[in-house]
């Protein structure tokens, strides 16, 4: 598996959301990237009790309205669960971010998503277990890489999966 940055002028988000328990104490977070590979921010927040894949729907609706803050209108939404992905592709997106969603889609140019191995989204990952360590809508913004995520996914580096 290879990582993969986005095409010219097209920010690329790294999306995970965590719960500890399905339902249990839950959060999301995101990494985003330039199309050059570059770090842009990190934030981790914290959803209190939810299931994983709510905690994945967060994930993906708090780091649109974080695009639209930032006045990115280009965006890939890299994401580790196919059934998110899945929903939100086919507009089969879930009640309780519907409206939410609308609004989103009506802003942004252009939104295209991927699918990622847990393996190849490692920093989505690590930014999520954060988030759910923190009160429901308690949210850590990292303008600058933490030190915690360490080295990020890089485009020339071959990843591996183990079953």
């Amino acid at each position: 598996m290879y990582f993969q940055v986005t095409v010219l002028n097209q920010v690329l988000i790294l999306c995970d959301g965590a719960s500890k328990g399905n339902p249990g104490s839950s959060g999301y977070g995101f990494v985003g990237r330039s199309s050059i590979g570059g770090y842009l921010e990190a934030v981790a927040g914290g959803l209190g009790i939810a299931t994983n894949f709510i905690a994945e729907v967060m994930a993906l609706i708090c780091a649109d309205e974080w695009d639209i803050r930032r006045q990115y209108w280009n965006v890939c939404f890299s994401l580790d669960s196919k059934e998110v992905l899945q929903d939100f592709i086919s507009g089969k997106v879930p009640w309780i971010v519907k409206n939410g969603w609308k609004r989103i889609m009506d802003k942004l140019h252009s939104i295209s998503f991927r699918h990622s191995y847990r393996e190849v989204n490692f920093s989505a990952d690590k930014m999520a277990k954060r988030g759910s360590a923190l009160k429901r809508g308690g949210v850590m913004i990292y303008e600058e890489k933490p030190i915690f995520l360490g080295a990020l996914e890089s485009e020339n580096q071959v990843y591996f999966r183990f079953c």
